[in-house]
């Protein structure tokens, strides 16, 4: 059922009936019963308000599915497992969608003891004076039964609200842990890329240093001038100059990381992959629907708006009639007293108190309807988003493969001309920065492609938590 079936409500006129003999009660029940067909339906099956494609624009034929299980493990990397593990086990991010879970479990039990009879005890003592000043001492025990008949579906209706807003903060929790454990892969892939960046920056300076030991050595022998030396220098220097920007984002990351895994940042540097890693083929995408089923955050707006749609129902019933039934047995001063009785009670003027409610409660059912069709519209655009990225950035390191063999013979060529005397150091400097200039991007570039995988998988969605994780957030 669409969304849009949801905006058609009815609205009930309300009586108000009286019933002062106890023999009129059943004649009573029978006349509120006529109130049963101003009950608000409640459809749990809502899809967004947006018709989407059949597929991508980018199509996989990879047989296998990423969005039921731990996407990392693709990577084959070790250490990042044990981070994941570390990061899902001790994040204090992931504590707190458990707290609200629990608060969301408690609320449901709290709504579902309302639909059943309340046991109440009593004791009492007391002492009265007449006005002969004779004390008439007085006791007694008593327990009262209440139970409020669920006529039209009040409080089954709250204990469903709260029901779906306890699953929905299930979803929460996994949604969490989807995007901990992408960001503690981007985090990681990054630190991967920033420790090979101070390589590659060493390899460079040490290339620059050789070189200006060459050209200093072809000056002293009036083979190369001044210039030439000043202009090498300044290359070492530039380089050097890199150095300081790359250590301090390397504390930054290893400090995001340790934060992600739970745990206060420390100086010492964390255990990290030689290399970036190998992307694989894309996964299995489905259709943009799977994304209905397969992100916790989408699952998560759908039962909130459920949640939301049987407040109305609640609402609407509250406007209706209210019928207690209970007995009480006690006993008193040595007598034992019984009774039994039933109340009804309907409201005759509110000044529209509980209309307004309603209205209310239809307006929130109708922004979270809104909320619930734009994330499905982003969860496809970030799919779609990401396919491209990647795609798109394959090309583009492609074309820096080539243009970095083009560099590489570019300076050979003009480090020939300048050695024959051909030319002057110009060319050749201009060629190295050029190479070392793309040497760095081609890294950047490189980790770049691995962070667009990480977006399509948390795009994707999926259920990134252990089996016992699992079973603590699903359990009764």
């Amino acid at each position: 059922m669409s969304i849009g079936h949801l905006l058609l409500r009815a609205n009930c006129p309300l009586a108000y009936a009286s019933c002062p003999a106890p023999f009129s009660l059943l004649f009573c029940l029978i006349s509120f019963l006529s109130f049963s067909g101003c009950s608000h339906v409640v459809e749990e099956n809502i899809h967004p308000l947006v018709i989407s494609n059949s597929a991508y624009t980018i199509s996989s034929s990879a047989p296998e599915k990423v969005g039921s299980s731990q996407w990392w493990l693709v990577f084959n990397d070790q250490l990042l497992n044990e981070y994941m593990q570390r990061a899902l086990a001790g994040s204090f991010t992931l504590q707190e969608g458990y707290a609200r879970l629990k608060q969301a479990r408690s609320l449901q039990k709290q709504t579902d003891s309302s639909m059943y009879p309340s046991l109440d005890g009593q004791v009492s003592a007391g002492s009265t004076w007449d006005s002969d000043g004779e004390r008439d001492d007085t006791s007694g025990f008593g327990v009262e039964l209440i139970w409020e008949v669920d006529l039209w579906g009040r409080l089954s209706s709250a204990a469903k609200a709260a029901a779906f807003e306890a699953k929905a903060a299930e979803d929460d929790v996994q949604g969490l842990a989807l995007l901990l454990s992408t960001e503690v892969a981007d985090t990681y892939y990054q630190l991967i890329e920033q420790s090979l960046y101070r390589n590659l920056l060493e390899q460079q300076i040490t290339a620059n240093e050789t070189s200006l030991d060459l050209i200093k050595l072809r000056f002293a022998h009036g083979a190369a001038s001044l210039v030439d030396v000043y202009q090498q220098q300044e290359l070492v220097a530039s380089v050097k100059a890199q150095l300081p920007l790359n250590e301090a984002r390397l504390i930054i990351l290893r400090n995001r990381l340790h934060v992600l895994l739970g745990q206060a940042p420390e100086s010492t540097s964390l255990s990290l992959g030689q290399s970036l890693p190998q992307i694989p083929s894309l996964p299995q995408l489905g259709v943009p629907a799977d994304l209905l089923r397969n992100r916790p955050d989408l699952r998560q707006l759908q039962r909130e708006l459920v949640a939301a749609d049987y407040r109305v129902a609640a609402a609407v019933a509250d406007r209706l009639p209210s019928v207690k039934i209970g007995s009480s047995v006690g006993l008193v001063s040595g007598d034992v007293l019984f009774s039994l009785f039933a109340d009804a009670l309907a409201s005759i003027v509110d000044w529209g108190y509980k209309e307004s409610e309603v209205e209310k409660q239809k307006a929130v059912v109708e922004e979270k309807a809104a909320r619930y069709s734009q994330r499905y519209l982003v969860a496809i655009e970030e799919v779609e988003n990401s396919l491209w990225q990647e795609r798109q950035h394959e090309l583009l390191l492609a074309a820096l493969n080539e243009q970095l063999i083009i560099s590489r013979a570019t300076l050979h060529e003009s480090r020939n001309r300048y050695i024959q005397g051909i030319t002057d150091y110009l060319p050749v400097l201009a060629a190295l920065v050029s190479l070392q200039n793309l040497e760095r991007t081609m890294l950047q570039r490189q980790r770049e492609r691995v962070s667009y995988r990480l977006i399509l998988y948390r795009a994707l969605g999926g259920n990134v938590l252990t089996r016992e994780q699992n079973n603590i957030i699903t359990e009764n």
